[in-house]
This record gives structure tokens, sequence and C-alpha cells, in this order.
């Protein structure tokens, strides 16, 4: 294969300056963010503009057999975008548009390589009186990556995970077809994918492997005039997680619960982790943190809900204090800090995430905390109740020093250490998982089930070119 030569033939889908196979520019591509896992190889990099210039792109790369990996922001937990067999990395980040927002159904349609940063300031600027949920990642992660993954917005309570914020898809498949999935198929409007059959599960959890996802119809919510954010401190997990499973079924208009341990805070404030306490519960301290937020349209509706959040926590012996008691509740800063939190010393960081049953948050949290620190790691735990109380999620966050293989070597054991821990539980099963953890799953579901995948994925990508190495559908 002549790289020379695709690329030759890419520019004329794209121009010149848009594609590359000089090694100053593909080394951008060939890592993840803040990973633990292996690093890849990209070939080229190439930058389409349009949604026909992606397909075109992968006519191209269907015609050399050459791998394709869609990417939008390099921040890629599990190594999810790492070109793991070369290719092509298909950079969206030229299709960052808001193509509409339906003030009267609530929803935006975005492009692919829409960030954070792009939706919520077009959103802020053109349509105050609506928000999107908003994950707790860089401004510059790619906001479809987040629905696709079964990212975790600030309105998990209200509206569960990013999956379930998704209207509609249009996608072009491995074969260079394109497709659109959900009410938009059959008309202008993007307002949800019912009652056709729900083809957006082609695309949602699949990591990239069955589709380029061009376009999407997302989920907005009002933003409505009286708004409070409650921190809340209890004695440990035990104590705290039973109330705020409470909260989640009271009917209070809360928009998000989430669950923090004593470590996960002193990260969130930026402590320097050599000076950060190593274990709450061996010095007597406080391990449980949450943060609750809730929204109303008038002032009574919002003091009655106020009033009840304060007496179901007070009860329970949750100390809860807000911006009524003058004290600004705890806004976790971007990723890149919180989850890189030896950044001063060439630091990474990812955590090992899972969705689960309720009953099983404390459990989680005490088997992951023995882990990390058998491995000399502070345990770092955070949760999010999710859609009204159904399920949650819970994950472990673990820094470690990019300049040390050693000590990413120990970070990735204890990962696969609270992975094998937790598997007990019985109702746990990863989000963003890396290779190791799609191989062990394989094993797990029954045969015809993973049987009907591996068919899907060659339906849709028949020559295997869509972020192939990632394992899904992959026999």
């Amino acid at each position: 294969m002549n790289n020379n030569e695709i690329v030759t033939e890419l520019e004329t889908v794209v121009g010149e300056r848009f594609v590359s196979n000089k090694p100053e520019v593909t080394y951008l591509y060939h890592y993840d963010f803040v990973t633990t896992e292996p690093e890849g190889k990209c070939d080229i990099a190439i930058i389409p503009g349009s949604t026909e210039e992606v397909q075109e792109i992968v006519k191209i790369a269907n015609k050399y057999k050459i791998p394709l990996i869609p990417w939008v922001s390099g921040i890629n937990f599990g190594s999810i975008a790492t070109p793991r067999r070369g290719g092509i990395v298909v950079d969206l980040r030229r299709l960052n548009r808001v193509l509409e927002v339906n003030e009267d159904d609530m929803y935006a349609v975005v492009e692919g390589g829409i960030t954070w940063a792009d939706l919520q300031g077009y959103l802020e600027k053109n349509h105050p009186n609506l928000r999107a949920g908003i994950t707790w990642s860089p401004p510059g992660t790619g906001v479809i990556p987040s629905c696709l993954c079964y990212g975790m917005f600030d309105l998990g309570m209200l509206g569960g995970t990013g999956a379930e914020f998704v209207n509609g898809i249009e996608a072009v498949l491995g074969s260079g077809d394109l497709v659109r999935v959900g009410s938009c198929s059959l008309s202008d409007y993007w307002y949800g994918r019912q009652p056709l059959p729900d083809l957006a599960g082609l695309f949602i959890g699949w990591e990239g492997t069955t589709g380029i996802v061009t376009k999407m119809g997302i989920k907005l919510w009002p933003k409505l005039p009286f708004r409070e954010d409650f921190t809340g401190v209890a004695l440990n997990m035990e104590t705290g997680v039973p109330i705020l499973l409470k909260l989640s079924k009271a009917g209070l208009g809360i928009c998000d619960i989430v669950i923090l341990n004593f470590g996960w805070g002193q990260s969130a404030q930026e402590l320097n982790e050599r000076d950060a306490v190593k274990d709450a519960v061996a010095a007597n301290m406080p391990d449980f943190v949450c943060l609750i937020t809730t929204q109303a349209y008038t002032e009574k509706q919002h003091e009655a809900q106020c009033e009840a959040i304060r007496e179901i926590c007070k009860k329970g012996r949750i100390t809860l204090l807000s911006t009524e008691d003058g004290v600004e509740a705890i806004k976790p800063p971007p990723i890149q800090l919180w989850g890189c939190w030896n950044f001063s010393r060439g630091g990474g960081g990812q955590w090992i995430g899972s969705y689960c049953s309720n009953r099983d948050i404390v459990k989680y949290y005490n088997l992951s905390r023995e882990v990390c620190l058998k491995y000399g790691k502070i345990p770092q735990f955070y949760s999010r109740i999710m859609f009204g109380g159904h399920y949650c999620v819970a994950r472990s966050n673990v820094n470690f020093n990019k300049n040390d293989p050693n000590d990413i070597n120990n970070a990735r054991e204890l990962l696969h250490e609270i992975h094998e821990s937790v598997q007990d539980l019985g109702g746990v099963v990863m989000y963003k998982p890396p290779l190791w953890a799609v191989e062990y799953y394989k094993n797990k579901t029954l045969p015809a089930t993973t049987e009907l995948i591996e068919k899907i994925k060659n339906l849709l990508d028949p020559n295997n070119i869509l972020n192939p190495g990632q394992g899904i559908g992959e026999d």
C-alpha cells in the first residue's frame, strides 16, 4: 500500500490542506489523552467538511481495505479512538455546527464533530431558555461520542445516559451508504425514535465500528428560573447512599444526584496528591459527599422542593449546605484537572466505570476502595443515580505518571483487578470498555447474542474497515 497514492486520492475529496501523512501530523492521533491503554499508529489524518466528503472517504478506504477511525477530541478513555491497526483517522472537527434548534419539541440537530463548548455557547447566545445535558469532560470533548458511548450528563436524573438523549442519527456505513434513523428518516423533524423500528442501537455502544455519525438530533431541556445546588456530607457510604436513593424517588424536580468519596472530592478541588489524605475511612474522616441539583418554575415550587430535600437529608444524617447558607456548591473542574490529578509530573488518569443496580453502589465502592489502597493509590469514587432512580453508574478513578512505565502498569493492573472484583455483584456492565473488557464480555453473553452482534457488524461494515481492533462484532 502506497500512502502517498492514497493521500493524493483523498486530496481530491477534501483538498490538500485537510489531509496529511506527515509524521508530525499523524503523531497527534496515535494515542488517547490520558489512558493507560497501548498507543496506536495513524498512517493518514483527514478532516472532512461535509457528509458527502465522509462518504467519499469511506469509499476510498474500502477500495484500499484501509482502516478508518472516527475521531473528535482525542480524550478517549479506554482507547476507543486509537488506531489499533493503523489507517486513516477521520477528524470530524470541521463538522461542528448546530444545524437546527426546535424550541417546541426541545431538540437540537448537530453535526458529528461538535463539542460541548460549541453547543453550550450556541444555546446561551441563541436559545437561552433551553439547555443541554453537559458532561464533566473538557469543553473540547465531542457531544456525539458522549451520546453514543452512554456518557453521563448533569441532567442524568431526568434523562438517563447520553444514549437516551438521542432522537435520531445520520450515519455513513462502512459500505459508504448514508442512512438516517428515527423520525428524521421520514420527515424533516428530529423529535424522536418512535414509533419506528429503533435502529439507533446499530450505532449506540458500538464504539464507531458500524458507522461514522455525521448528524444527530439530541434532546434539550428547559432552563427554569429557580435552581439550587446542594452539597452534602455524611460519615460514610452506608449512611449516605440510601438517603439519596430515597431522594431519587421523591419527585422533587431533581436534575442531578452525584455521589463522591473524600478522595474524589480532594482531586476535584485540585489538591496536590502528595498532600492529600490517602484513606478517609482509616483517618475517621467523613467519606461521603453528594451533589444535588434541583430546578423549579415558580418560587413556591422551588421553596417546597428545597424544604423536602433538606428534611429528607436531615433525617438521614446528611449535613446539607447550599448557596442559601452562603456556601457555594462544589463545581467539579473539567476532567483534564481531576482526571489527571498529578498533571504537574506527567499526569495521566483513567477510570473503571460500570452501569449497575442502585443496590450495588456501596458494595462497588468498598471493593474498589480496597483495590486502590492495595496498589498504593488514593481511592476516588464517583456515582450518579440515573433516570429517576432506575439505575446508576459507579466508577473509580486512578491517576498515574505517564512518564513512568511502572506506574502505568500499576494503574493498568489496578483497573483490571477492580473490574474482576465487582463482577460478582451480578449486574455490573462496564461502559466505554477497553479491548480487554470487550473480550471479557464476549465470553459472558449467550452464543447466539455474540453471533448476532457479529452479523450486524459484517452487514454494516463488510470489509471491517471501521475502527478495527476494537473487538466489537469481530470474531
